[in-house]
This record gives C-alpha cells, sequence and structure tokens, in this order.
C-alpha cells in the first residue's frame, strides 16, 4: 500500500562489502539480509533495519502509457556516519519484511565521521526508483 500519509511503512536497510549472500530476485525478505549477518553493524552512525520512510513519505503511484511507477519523497541519509556498504534491500516492514527491491551500489562506498545519502532518481516512467511496464 504506497497511498501517501496511510500507506505502509518501508524500510532500506544497508548491506555490507563482500556478504556472505547472493542478493537479487530471490532475495525475498528482510531476514534474508540478517540470516547472513550481511547488513551493517549496528552503531557508528547506522541503525540495524535502517532508514524508515514513513507513509507521509510515499508518492502517490502514477501512469505514464503501459508503465507504472512509484517512490518516495525524500532521500534516505546517515549522519554521523562511519561505515562501508554496497548495496541495499528495500522492504516492506508492514507487511512482514518482504524485499520490494534489492541492489548493488556498483562497488564499496566508504563514509567516515560525515552523511550518506541515497539520492532517489527523477520519479517518472523511464527512471523512477519501481517501474511496472
Amino acid at each position: 500500500n504506497f497511498t501517501i500519509t496511510t500507506g505502509d511503512v518501508f524500510k532500506v536497510a544497508l548491506i555490507i562489502p563482500s556478504p556472505a549472500g547472493t542478493y537479487g530476485a530471490a532475495s525475498t525478505n528482510y531476514s534474508n539480509i540478517t540470516g547472513n549477518s550481511d547488513e551493517v553493524p549496528n552503531g557508528s552512525g547506522y541503525t540495524t533495519g535502517g532508514f524508515a520512510f514513513t507513509a507521509a513519505q510515499n508518492i502517490t503511484p502514477q501512469t505514464t502509457g503501459t508503465t507504472s511507477f512509484w517512490q518516495w519523497s525524500v532521500n534516505p541519509s546517515w549522519t554521523a556516519a562511519t561505515f562501508n556498504t554496497a548495496g541495499c534491500m528495500i522492504y516492506n516492514s508492514s507487511k512482514s519484511n518482504k524485499a520490494v527491491y534489492v541492489g548493488s551500489f556498483g562497488g564499496t562506498i566508504s563514509v567516515s565521521a560525515g552523511t550518506l545519502t541515497l539520492t532517489m532518481p527523477t520519479n517518472n516512467s523511464s527512471t523512477g526508483l519501481l517501474r511496472i511496464g
């Protein structure tokens, strides 16, 4: 449920570099990451479970032609952070932690006593974070 204000709560959890597990289409739940101890550890600016998107940050799903697209209105960020990450899982914490997106950053991202921000793409049918067409 992506409805603004009354929709589900989603979270984005960060995955460590060189994880024990393999993450992709077969990754269906946040427990895939925690079961392999592949989430960035708690502390140093990161809280296990990840950044929580509130329902108020949902954007109403849209359609252009035969493609539907959707994402959030905020960029998740972690402040006073010191850690390394190589990917993330977005999951629906309102629905048994079911995964809705898993992705690699294409390499290791390191932050040291700074802020890590994941920038959402432009929300349209070509670049929106979640697209069905």
